[in-house]
């Protein structure tokens, strides 16, 4: 009856993965050759780990990431790709986001941006940093809507606490005065805030005559580009060099 009590008591307080470890624990008698202090850290690491992990999940649906994870192990390394290992490892600790550094990765099409971009939003994620990645496309169809129900406010409130903002396809679809200034509002954001981590297949010197409007264009390209990381990305698509395995993609 105590047991029970216990249980119960736990699973009230949203102990529910310590209380079924504590009764599978008791079950199988693995307590028994265990201290106090040893039994209790194990209840507590087995809450801890399962809080994380589902922490981490509803962290990854809300990223946006494709169905495949990627993953920064798998990452392909070779000379033709325009990149190393030693560029990419600096994107595994904690640093580049609390300084609020920006990653901007270059390349034509299938050369493996955002399997990149998505691998290091994933690391960050694990490290419990919050990432979205929105198309650059759709990232103004979502401030349009937002702004039509009156709700473009917190559209930006909610995504000043996304750590890690990734814009993919960036420059791909033309923007008229109304979409730079909130793109303007989005990256003065986040420039406080977190990092960004661009996608796009033009170099930064045509980025600037694909804003409609100079001052603001200069305004965005300097946020953007002073404080990021720039990879060139190169070689031959990875679609089909990897079509058949489940490396990067």
């Amino acid at each position: 009856m105590h047991l029970e009590k216990t249980l119960s008591q736990m699973r009230q307080m949203r102990l529910s993965t310590m209380a079924d470890s504590f009764e599978n624990r008791i079950s199988t008698g693995d307590h028994q050759d265990l201290t106090n202090e040893e039994y209790l850290s194990f209840l507590v690491d087995d809450e801890f780990v399962a809080r994380k992990n589902r922490k981490l999940s509803r962290m990854l649906t809300r990223a946006n990431f494709k169905p495949q994870q990627a993953c920064i192990e798998n990452i392909i390394y070779n000379a033709t790709r325009g990149f190393k290992k030693q560029d990419i490892m600096p994107f595994t600790s904690k640093n580049w986001i609390d300084n609020s550094q920006n990653l901007i990765l270059m390349g034509p099409t299938g050369c493996g941006k955002t399997y990149l971009a998505e691998a290091i939003g994933f690391h960050a994620c694990k490290s419990g940093y919050p990432t979205v990645k929105k198309r650059y496309r759709l990232l103004f169809e979502e401030i349009r809507a937002a702004k039509g129900t009156g709700m473009y406010l917190k559209y930006l409130t909610k995504l000043s606490k996304v750590k890690v903002l990734i814009i993919d396809d960036f420059l791909m679809h033309p923007v008229d005065i109304e979409d730079i200034g909130s793109l303007m509002d989005i990256i003065d954001e986040k420039e406080q805030t977190g990092s960004i981590i661009i996608t796009t297949q033009f170099p930064l010197d045509q980025w600037h005559k694909k804003f409609p409007e100079p001052t603001i264009a200069d305004a965005i390209c300097d946020r953007l580009i002073h404080k990021a990381v720039k990879l060139n990305l190169q070689g031959e698509s990875m679609r089909k060099i990897n079509k058949n395995n489940n490396k990067e993609l």
